[in-house]
């Protein structure tokens, strides 16, 4: 179907208006703004053409107007269409045998650049078709004026390979807006209308002649140079283009399929947090660091602020690490501590065990460190978080089960594919691979007292339902603890960059071999999540969270509270604050929150030299139930080493069963069982391990 008629079906009529021709004609390149409107960049989305925006005649050097009606229609605002005169010297030239003169106006070049008509076949043009240029050129000067004639024709001219319009071959050949084209640089542009690609050397000598047409003085050698130059700029990017978002852009404007995206990106601080990565990537290069990014999302509205996905220094800059995956390290404790304290399984003072441990898996034994590879014996969850302890948190792993911290992570935007086993009580310690965007999405949820929502990346703002995935009382517990500069110090001191003078919580992350590092964590207002290490994944020299990312992000915080203040959240209803105090354990008193029903006012530690182990059943055993053999020879042996005179008690499933180091027991429960070894007293989970009953 010729574009005629799809002008037709499209319009009611064969002629498009000067307006509907405007409005169709795109650019190639999507343009990404930020929420004020400025430009970030604009991106390739068209790779058949290069076309830049329609540009008015008052935006286009009056140079190359000139050059081009003394070049291609000379007569152009006397004619109505068809300049006769010239079909009359063309003519006579014919009789005589002379070459003939081109003919085609302005007006009947723009017919065929609308595709009105048959246009142009390969070889002359007929008679048939010549007149048919004609009639429609005439047609349209009666519904146009030469002004938007001149005006289409520029827009729509091909110039050089890819090059359309005029705004796309002045930005990309001469690099600067068309206005500013001058005579010679205008020359040599017109020189292309009528064979695009021809040779250099054809472009030169045509373009003289043009010059010299309107000023005959002119120096044509002096521009040869820079004509070579301008020719082979040819399909390059295009001048004018900041390039201040290149990820984001790439990103956003592959999910908002629209040719114009104002995004919810700020400008000012996009170019801030990109010079606060190269200078901090500047101090870490003696240590194997190449890279960083750097994600700020608004807490209640979800807008994202900033989004920084490579070093413009980097070897691998057009890389998303935004969107990577990474091992996780640390950064998804918060999430596990959150939902242990929502299941009341601990509170913020309960005392875990930072001692020596394996777990039985079924791929054998599972036997965490923490970084240093020291042990601090008892300590309280609090600090256990807080300090980034390895061994904790893997016990609290194993009273939450994997399963159920699984699905929390899944809910949170985490993408965890493979069933429970494949990632075990590994999964502590961040022993799965997340993105930052993930990542900041879900402490940002924390922020948001348990609420999650998607990002919005527009600038209009989003209207999206938040999904409750944990209770505000264990993520405010969560919250008060990641802001708790004197919990933290026993491993990251009290000045370190995770302070900041206004109210912050964070978390940082160090992955295996010190491959990746981050720090997450949030303000009031704010979402702030960093990522730093190298694209290969090669390990850095030495950097940890605290010494790589912290201070990105606390640079970062810094900034975005330069002129806003960060209030500490609210307590919610249902949580209580009262004064502890432990007994045969070094943490002072001090003022503890919980969770109502929870709360304690002495916790009592009780010294033990080798904590208890359960020696029966086998961890992660499997046990048959027969209906045919009696009960009580099916019963299974319970018993415990290393419990001396402590008083311990056996539970099941939540439920008590037996205060004997060693008994029989009938089962009467089937399925997956976790069995702990609590103290009596205190219900201190003192042991847990796993086993399977097949009814």
């Amino acid at each position: 179907m010729s574009l005629l008629v799809a002008w037709t079906a499209a319009w009611g009529e064969p002629f498009p208006s000067f307006e509907q021709v405007q409005q169709q004609t795109q650019s190639s390149d999507q343009i990404i703004l930020d929420r004020s409107g400025q430009l970030l960049q604009r991106q390739r989305t068209q790779w058949l053409w290069q076309r830049g925006d329609w540009l008015r005649l008052d935006q286009i050097s009056p140079a190359l107007l000139r050059l081009l009606l003394h070049a291609e229609d000379q007569r152009f605002y006397e004619h109505a269409g068809v300049d006769w005169y010239a079909v009359l010297g063309s003519a006579w030239s014919s009789l005589w045998g002379q070459r003939l003169r081109g003919t085609s106006t302005l007006s009947m070049q723009l017919v065929d650049l609308l595709g009105l008509g048959s246009g142009r076949r390969n070889g002359p043009r007929s008679l048939t078709a010549k007149w048919e240029q004609a009639r429609l050129a005439q047609q349209l000067e009666k519904r146009w004026t030469k002004a938007q004639i001149l005006e289409a024709y520029v827009n729509l001219a091909p110039f050089k390979g890819e090059l359309v319009g005029v705004d796309a071959m002045a930005r990309v050949l001469w690099q600067k807006e068309a206005r500013a084209l001058n005579y010679a640089e205008s020359a040599l542009a017109v020189a292309m209308l009528p064979s695009p690609n021809a040779s250099l050397s054809v472009l030169k000598a045509r373009s003289c002649v043009l010059w010299r047409g309107v000023q005959p003085q002119a120096d044509c050698e002096a521009y040869a140079w820079s004509y070579q130059q301008a020719l082979a700029r040819s399909g390059q990017p295009a001048w004018g283009n900041p390039q201040l978002a290149p990820h984001w852009g790439r990103w956003v404007g592959a999910l908002v399929k629209t040719p114009i995206v104002k995004s919810s990106i700020d400008k000012t601080t996009q170019q801030q947090v990109q010079a606060l990565i190269h200078k901090h990537l500047l101090d870490l290069r003696h240590s194997h660091v190449q890279d960083a990014a750097v994600v700020v999302l608004e807490n209640i509205s979800g807008q994202v602020v900033a989004y920084v996905g490579a070093s413009a220094v980097s070897t691998a800059s057009q890389y998303d690490h935004v969107q990577a995956l990474r091992q996780a390290g640390s950064t998804l404790k918060p999430f596990l501590y959150a939902l242990a304290f929502a299941q009341k399984r601990i509170t913020p003072a309960s005392l875990l065990a930072d001692t020596a441990a394996q777990f039985s898996t079924p791929y054998g034994l599972y036997i965490p460190q923490n970084y240093d590879e020291q042990f601090m014996g008892w300590i309280s969850a609090r600090v256990a978080l807080a300090s980034s302890l390895n061994i904790p948190a893997v016990r609290v792993l194993a009273q939450v089960e994997v399963a159920s911290f699984q699905r929390l992570l899944q809910q949170m935007g985490f993408s965890l594919p493979y069933a429970e086993d494949y990632y075990g009580l590994g999964l502590a310690l961040g022993g799965v691979e997340v993105s930052l965007w993930q990542l900041s999405q879900a402490y940002r949820a924390l922020a948001n007292n348990g609420q999650w929502t998607p990002a919005c990346l527009q600038a209009d703002g989003c209207a999206h339902q938040a999904k409750p995935l944990l209770p505000a009382t264990a993520t405010w517990l969560v919250q008060h603890i990641l802001s708790d500069n004197m919990a933290r110090a026993l491993t990251f001191g009290l000045d370190s960059p995770l302070h900041t003078p206004f109210w912050s919580a964070v978390k940082t992350g160090t992955s295996k071999d010190m491959r990746d590092n981050w720090a997450v964590g949030f303000s009031q207002h704010y979402t702030v999540g960093v990522w730093v290490g190298n694209t290969d994944g090669s390990a850095m020299h030495d950097v940890s969270g605290v010494s790589g990312a912290a201070p990105i992000w606390h640079e970062v915080m810094q900034w975005l509270h330069r002129d806003v203040a960060s209030e500490a959240p609210v307590m919610p209803a249902g949580v209580v604050c009262q004064t502890i105090q432990y007994r045969h354990h070094d943490e002072p008193s001090r003022q503890e929150c919980f969770l109502q029903g929870t709360e304690q006012a002495v916790i009592e530690s009780v010294m033990i030299a080798t904590p208890p182990r359960i020696s029966a059943p086998t961890a992660g055993a499997h046990y048959a139930w027969d209906p045919d053999i009696p009960v009580t020879q099916q019963r299974i042996r319970f018993a415990v080493k290393g419990v001396e005179a402590l008083p311990i008690v056996w539970r099941i499933n939540q439920r008590l069963v037996s205060h004997d180091a060693i008994f029989y027991w009938e089962p009467n429960q089937f399925g997956r069982l976790q069995i702990d070894l609590l103290h009596a007293d205190t219900h201190q989970i003192l042991d847990t391990i796993f086993i399977s009953i097949q009814e």
